[in-house]
């Protein structure tokens, strides 16, 4: 497994924004963010959000559980790794974000289909 961090490259850059930048406890191999990187055309955040989602999708999937007086919580894992994927998308989009428009006008599709007339 391999591991490098450095904020000179992208892969360091990728690995800063997860963040995955431990080199006793990192959950990306080097070839993984590099394949992440590759996908989205070398687009640093875009890579970010893919690495987070993926971690969350892996964490997620194990269990979580308690023995002996050692809690794992791998679901608090696979929570953080998706927030995290949520701000950087937010990022990504320039914190763009679409909202569900009311009209005020007064006009009413229930009326207008009505059976009274007018």
């Amino acid at each position: 497994m391999s591991f490098t961090y450095d904020l000179d490259t992208a892969l360091g850059q990728v690995r800063f924004l997860v963040p995955d930048n431990d080199a006793n406890a990192y959950d990306l191999q080097d070839a993984e963010i590099e394949y992440m990187l590759d996908q989205v055309g070398n687009n640093v955040k875009a890579a970010a959000v893919s690495a987070c989602k993926w971690l969350a999708r892996k964490y997620s999937k194990k269990a979580t559980f308690s023995a002996d007086g050692l809690s794992i919580q791998h679901s608090q894992r696979a929570a953080e790794f998706a927030a995290r994927a949520k701000e950087l998308e937010v990022e990504l989009l320039g914190g763009i974000s679409s909202v569900a428009i009311e009209r005020q006008d007064g006009y009413s599709e229930v009326a207008a289909t009505s059976e009274y007339q007018r």
